[in-house]
Order: C-alpha cells, then structure tokens, then sequence
C-alpha cells in the first residue's frame, strides 16, 4: 500500500511537472510569436513573391493559341512602401517564366506620379516575344495619369487607355482590351454600387463600342485595374478579365477570409479565378501594398495564365 501511495505521488508531481513544461512552452511560442509575427508581416512575406499557374479555358480558343502563356503583374505601388528593389524582383521572376505575352494591370505609383519613372525604368526589363501591355490603376488616377501613363510608355510599354489591341500568334489573332480605371472605388470614396456604375458608365459605353469594333469570333481579354467593373459588362463577348486592386485583402484569416477588401462584393473578387455575371476574371494580389504596410497569408503575385481551349 505505501508503495502504491508513493507511485501515486510520483505520477502526480510528474503530471504537474508535465503541465508546467507545457505551459512555459506555450508561453514561449506566445512570446515568440508576438516578437516575430510583425517582422514576418511587414519585412518577409510582403518580399516573398509566389507565382501561381492557373490554366484558363477559353471555349472555341484557336488551335495555334492553345497553350499560349500570359504574365500578370501589377499594383507595384512605388512610393512610400514600395522599393523599386521589390520590382525589380518581380521583373526577373517573370522573365524567368518565359511568358508569350505580359500584361500590368495597373497602379504603379503610390502618392506621387514622379515615382513612376522609377518604375518604369525597371519595367523596361521585361520581356516577352509577343509584347509587354498596360492599363492604369486608381493610384495613377489619383496622382497624374498622363505622367504615369508616359513614364510607362516611355519605357517602350504600350499603355491601353481606352483601347484595343490586335496580338497575332501564328495565323490566330488575341485582343486585349485596355478600360482605364476612373479613380473611384469602394472603400475609400465609400457610396454603392449604383454610384460606382455612374462613374463608370462612360468606361462601360467605351468597351461596348471596342467589343462591336472586334470580331466575336476572337478571342478577347479585358484589362481592368478593378474587378467590380466586371459586374457591369455591357453585352458581348469577353472571354477573361484580368485585373488587380484588391490585393487580396493583403491580410486573410482562418475561416474568415479578408476582413478589408476594396471591393462593392466583399471577398467575392479578393484574389485567384473568380466567375463574374458576364465572364470569369483573374485578380492578381499585386508585388505591392499600401497602407497598414503589412501582408499575412497573401503573399505578394506573379501570374502565369496558361490559355487551354475548352
């Protein structure tokens, strides 16, 4: 019996010994994480550049176009939290992915128009045998888009304001179509969705007509800095939008997803492959942010679009 009253105290001062060792070790990951969770935040992962391969299925695609690889980058945001180092990373990420065609959807500056130059000269590096392609964000919007617009264009990279351009591929023919985002958005400018398509109805009429101006028979891209325009799609064919804008939240939660996205649709066009009322559409998270300069589980975004005919 006293052997057993002993075993009994030893597995007992063991068991507490246990819980405190446990205890202490949680408290140390606790303290570790506290301590490390904002350097992670706000010096690693908005470095830490993924490139995700997503395969698109366009129906009635070309044979010769079948394959056919876009690059998609945008939301540099070179300014205050934004070094042109970052872009110059993403410039030779892409490279190394040897995309066909190259698209930038938008928002190169943040704060200043005079940074665009900057990066532009790093821009000027890309490479791709069908060309190099660009529309503006609201960040170009809300500083000087004619001096965006020719820095980037200055650096040989057409910038589609409003326009279409004819891509030939073999004996196939692309068409992008370039609408240049008007500067207003949910979330900052706040107002609905209604507001958004009064500002936006011009840039609505304008694609109608680009649409009635190529033919339906090819297909067609529509680049377009922000995602919720592709909820008011005048009637036609698009075959893929690719846009940016939201970047991803550039903070997801378990279970909860993005607590802030720039969006009249929620987390609806936060980031990836999206299926819109007209069309599906591609929302990159950007190689930049903006203010709280911070990123966590949405890694900044090189995209490398396979075109498959479905």
């Amino acid at each position: 019996m006293a052997g057993d009253v002993s075993d009994v105290g030893r597995n007992d001062q063991l068991t507490r010994r246990g819980l405190l060792t446990a205890g202490c070790g949680l408290l140390a990951v606790g303290a570790a994480a506290c301590l490390t969770g904002p350097f992670y935040a706000t010096q690693l992962e908005p470095q830490w550049i993924e490139v995700t391969r997503p395969h698109i299925q366009i129906s009635g695609l070309p044979g010769s176009l079948d394959g056919v690889t876009v690059a998609q980058l945008g939301d540099f945001h070179l300014g205050p939290h934004v070094s042109t180092e970052q872009v110059r990373r993403a410039v030779e990420i892409t490279n190394a992915l040897e995309p066909d065609l190259i698209v930038l959807t938008g928002d190169f500056v943040s704060g200043s128009a005079t940074h665009s130059a900057a990066c532009a000269a790093e821009l000027a590096a890309l490479e791709a045998p069908r060309g190099v392609y660009a529309v503006l964000g609201n960040h170009d919007n809300w500083t000087d888009p004619d001096v965006v617009a020719g820095s980037v264009a200055g650096a040989g990279i057409p910038v589609l304001r409003d326009e279409a351009r004819m891509i030939e591929v073999a004996d196939s023919r692309l068409w992008l179509l370039g609408i240049e985002d008007t500067g207003f958005t949910a979330g900052v400018l706040g107002g609905f969705f209604g507001d958004f398509r009064a500002a936006w109805a011009e840039k609505r009429r304008r694609l109608a007509e680009m649409l009635e101006e190529t033919p339906e028979h090819e297909p067609r891209l529509l680049l377009v800095h922000n995602p919720d325009f592709t909820e008011m799609l005048p009637e036609g064919r698009v075959d893929l939008a690719l846009c940016g804008h939201t970047h991803g939240g550039q903070v997801r939660l378990p279970f909860v997803g993005s607590p802030m996205v720039p969006s009249f649709f929620g987390n609806k066009y936060a980031s990836g492959l999206v299926r819109g009322p007209k069309t599906q559409v591609y929302v990159n998270r950007g190689i930049g942010l903006i203010a709280p300069a911070v990123r966590l589980n949405c890694r900044p975004e090189v995209t490398l679009l396979r075109l498959r005919r479905s």
